[in-house]
């Protein structure tokens, strides 16, 4: 009975912890959709957020965004580092958000990435 209990104990660790390792490995796609707005800095001499409006799919979490960019936010142009500077009206991109997403609608949060889709 004891071998019993410990063999369940083992098993159900593993378990968890293979669980666990996998649910904080992959990212998840926020929005794919096309740039509405672009917001700048207070002094305006860098872009601080955008506002991004798409289509709910299976891949995504969210259709409508306001998405803070910070320093840590990475820009990309397929697989090519890109400046946040290249972000504009009417641009196709996908995010990746960073921390907790307010769930207001939009949904508000910073993004860890950017990803600017070609067209």
């Amino acid at each position: 009975m004891k071998k019993a209990i410990g063999l369940i104990t083992i098993l159900a660790l593993v378990l968890l912890i293979n669980g666990c390792a996998k649910e904080g490995s992959s990212e998840s796609l926020g929005i794919r959709g096309e740039i509405k707005e672009v917001y700048l800095s207070e002094d305006g001499t860098t872009i601080s957020g955008i506002l991004v409006e798409g289509e709910l799919q299976e891949d995504t979490m969210y259709d409508y965004a306001s998405v803070t960019i910070d320093e840590n936010t990475s820009v990309y142009r397929g697989e090519e580092e890109a400046a946040a500077e290249e972000l504009e009206e009417g641009l196709q991109v996908e995010i990746v958000f960073e921390g907790p997403v307010a769930e207001s609608y939009p949904v508000q949060g910073v993004a860890k990435s950017i990803n600017i889709l070609e067209e």
